[in-house]
Parts: structure tokens; sequence; C-alpha cells
């Protein structure tokens, strides 16, 4: 079965070098471990210090980057699950690191039959001082074992899950009226026809500089989630 790791690119400028040295790496490390996979990185609106890299990951095999007019993160993932040809699916943000060991451990739980493989992970939140970035929090979020009403309530699949293109068919499109809460309500339509793994493997490192929208803890992001809420409900 083929992988493919989504990106949805934008003013990214503080984080795209770093970024392009891990996906490369990554890729590379797939590639030993004989792991079919591209990379679909869509890119909103990119400024001239990302279409430098961008170019770059051009000329790399299993790279594949399709730049597009300003749209929101959930239409952005549509559109690379549309341009994907894996039958395993999954997102890397940006600002994010990814762990090449929980990655493969998603590819073999998918491939033996699981319809979603979510992960531990660890936080980091920096906060800014007179322009500098500094670590003010670091955290290992272990995940609840999946429990169907609670995983329709909350959302528990982090931000480094796994699904199969299979069950993505199944539950339909990322609801494309959402900014912060999208994932958050297509898990919880997932998780009404279908069961969750959790892996016990360390998945990566979410970031939150204080410009993450889903760490932000924003009257947005409330909204949003008791909107989800209420269309899951319905």
């Amino acid at each position: 079965m083929k992988l493919s790791i989504i990106t949805s690119l934008y003013n990214s400028s503080d984080h795209i070098k770093k970024w392009s040295e891990l996906v490369i790496s990554t890729s590379k490390k797939l590639d030993v471990k004989g792991i079919p996979h591209e990379f679909i990185i869509v890119a909103n609106n990119p400024d001239e210090l990302e279409l430098t890299e961008l170019d770059k990951l051009k000329l790399i095999k299993n790279f594949n980057v399709i730049t597009v007019p300003l749209e929101g993160i959930y239409a952005t993932w549509n559109r690379g699950i549309d341009n994907a040809t894996g039958e395993i699916l999954t997102f890397w943000n940006v600002d994010d690191k990814r762990f090449v060991g929980a990655i493969i451990d998603g590819v073999e739980k998918i491939k033996r039959g699981e319809n979603l493989v979510y992960f531990p992970f660890i936080y980091k939140r920096y906060v800014r001082i007179l322009g500098f970035k500094i670590l003010a929090k670091i955290k290992v979020f272990f995940p609840p074992i999946f429990e169907r009403e609670k995983f329709s309530r909350e959302m528990h699949c982090g931000p480094f899950f796994m699904f199969s293109k299979k069950m993505f068919d199944k539950v339909g499109r990322f609801n494309e009226d959402f900014k912060i809460a999208g994932d958050f309500e297509w898990c919880a339509r997932a998780a009404k026809v279908a069961d969750f793994y959790c892996s016990k493997v360390i998945a990566g490192i979410f970031t939150n500089d204080g410009r993450t929208l889903s760490g932000s803890k924003s009257e947005r992001h409330k909204v949003e989630n008791e909107m989800a809420k209420g269309i899951i409900n319905k």
C-alpha cells in the first residue's frame, strides 16, 4: 500500500527550510524501508522564499507541488487528497516534526486492516519575549483508548493521525466551512462509523508558538467546536 503525506503550506517562511530538510530526510528513510510514498504539498499564494524551497522539492522523486491562490486549510487538505494516489493518507503541518518510526507503525497497522491510527505526541509551547522565542512548556500527550461516544464528542486523534483512503471515501470530505476545528469535526464523523487504533509510538512534535490556530484556545475555536458537535449530533 502506498502512503500519501499531505502538507497545506501558507505563510511558512519561518519554518519551511527546516521542514524541507525533514521531509527530504523522511522520504529517504521510507525508501530504505521499502514503503511506497509521496509528498503532496499544496502551497497557498507562496512568497519568494517558499517558492525557492518548493522549486528544489519539485526536482526530487516522490514530491508533488501544487500552487494555488489562498484557500482554507481544509479545502487544501481535500485538494491534496484529490491528488493523492496512495491508499493511506496523513498530514504534516509545516511547523511540526514527524518521527519516521511512528509513520511506519501507522502504515503497518492500516495494512493489517485498521481504519485510523492515532498517536501519543510531544507538545511544545513557546512564548515570544522581546522578539525571542522561548520554550515555555513541554509535555507528552498520551491519548485515551478509543471509545466511540467519547471520540464523537472530543478531539483525541491529535495532529498526526493516519487513515485509509477507503475510510475517507466512506466518511466524506473535510468540511471547508471550518477554519480551525475541521479535523475534529471529520474525526468525530469518522468515529461514528469506524473503530480507531491507538498506537504506542510517539508520532512527533507539535509546536505551538502562539500562531498555531488549533492551539490558540481562541473564541472562534470554541465556537467551531460547538458547531462541529451540532453537525455531528444532528
